[in-house]
């Protein structure tokens, strides 16, 4: 833990608005963030940049 120069809340942090500036150039959209959703408020968006069709087949198992 000695090698971090901040906490990894912090950076995570900074890479989800990394993400969300780089979602906003691609689509060419203002867009607003629901915290409590964790996801955009236009749902177009969030099908088409927070989810994506995995390849070869691969599922994610039912729980």
């Amino acid at each position: 833990m000695e090698d971090l120069h901040c906490s990894i809340q912090a950076g995570a942090h900074v890479a989800t608005v990394a993400q969300m500036g780089n979602i906003a150039f691609r689509s060419g959209k203002k867009l607003a963030w629901d915290e409590a959703k964790q996801a955009f408020t236009d749902k177009a968006i969030n099908k088409e940049y927070l989810m994506k069709e995995y390849h070869n087949g691969y599922k994610l198992p039912k729980v």
